[in-house]
């Protein structure tokens, strides 16, 4: 359904509300895309590795000791 307009002044304020939301929806797609960057990073797959390894040698030693 289109919108009719009663004067300019009202196209220009749509104008500029639709480029204000264009612009927020850029800003989160770009936060979007820097989360999931870091989210890949090598950094927290190491640390990640380093957990499971941790708590696999924990469990490993834990059944050792109690046999």
């Amino acid at each position: 359904m289109k919108k009719s307009y009663k004067n300019q002044e009202e196209i220009s304020q749509e104008l500029k509300r639709l480029k204000l939301k264009r612009n927020i929806a850029i800003e989160e797609i770009k936060l979007v895309k820097h989360e999931f960057n870091e989210s890949l990073s090598i950094h927290k797959w190491i640390v990640s590795a380093i957990k499971t390894a941790t708590r696999i040698g924990f469990y490993g030693l834990a059944r050792k000791i109690i046999k």
